[in-house]
């Protein structure tokens, strides 16, 4: 029984991807802008077939940008693929690896590869776990998230047969692992919530904010990558109320996104008060 959505990631080419992701980060909430540079990428190509149906959708379908229209700006898992890329290139695909093994995760491409898979087995083999609007849109889907796997080095291909990078499936499964960061979280996100500036904000701040903030903290201080999945993980195992802090999360009233789920509810806003 098919039970994966596969999305249709259209632009999966890391250089690429991390091009317009540089775009989006010197121009925020800037469109036209952004819709002017992104165009210079592809040449003779309309806006509404680049910018609006390939960059747009392929970002956030990976979870790199945040909002819509006139508010689009990077998300935290986006803004760390830019830090890293600031160190080197190596630190670039690491942080890309990470974020892509996260969320292979959830479609399984990285387990079907077993030893040295043949490629049209391996292919025959997900489309029947991966759901799609018909059996030829399933396949290129498929060959979509394969190539970004393929990109990113996590999988090789060779004489027609699909391998799994064992070295660096391993880095990018430690990379992801928030348990490793538990005893450093508590510290870093309460200095990451001291940054906003209290005058601004009178203390409530936005969560998809705060995500960033602290992810680029743990990278500066201590070379880990932290995803937005780890950021909620962690965030979850926090007590609300104690002797030295309570923390207090605001819901939304309208749709919104990168919400944090607690139990069955959904938050935008985190608010932390510290007692004497």
């Amino acid at each position: 029984m098919k039970e994966t959505v596969l999305p249709l990631i259209k632009e999966n080419r890391i250089g690429k991807l991390t091009e317009i992701l540089r775009i989006f980060d010197k121009n925020p909430y800037n469109r036209e802008k952004q819709v002017e540079s992104v165009l210079r990428l592809y040449p003779n190509k309309i806006a509404k077939s680049v910018f609006r149906g390939m960059a747009i959708p392929s970002l956030r379908y990976l979870g790199l940008i945040i909002g819509y229209d006139n508010l689009i700006r990077l998300s935290a898992n986006g803004r760390i693929l830019l830090k890293a890329e600031s160190r080197n290139k190596n630190e670039l695909f690491r942080a890309w690896q990470a974020i892509l093994y996260e969320l292979d995760n959830k479609f399984g491409f990285i387990r079907a590869v077993d030893g040295q898979s043949d490629l049209s087995i391996l292919k025959n083999r997900l489309a029947r776990s991966v759901s799609g609007p018909s059996d030829r849109q399933v396949i290129e889907r498929i060959n979509k998230w394969l190539r970004m796997l393929l990109d990113s080095q996590l999988l090789m291909k060779k004489n027609g047969k699909v391998t799994a990078n064992r070295v660096l499936i391993r880095r990018a499964k430690l990379d992801t692992l928030a348990l490793q960061k538990k005893s450093r979280f508590r510290d870093l996100l309460f200095e990451a919530y001291k940054s906003f500036p209290f005058r601004d904000t009178a203390g409530i701040v936005d969560i998809a904010e705060l995500r960033e903030t602290t992810s680029i903290l743990f990278y500066d201080k201590n070379n880990e990558i932290l995803t937005e999945a780890q950021f909620d993980a962690l965030l979850r195992t926090l007590p609300l109320i104690t002797k030295k802090f309570i923390i207090s999360l605001g819901q939304t009233m309208g749709a919104e996104e990168k919400l944090l789920k607690l139990g069955r509810d959904y938050y935008r806003t985190i608010s932390i008060e510290f007692l004497p």
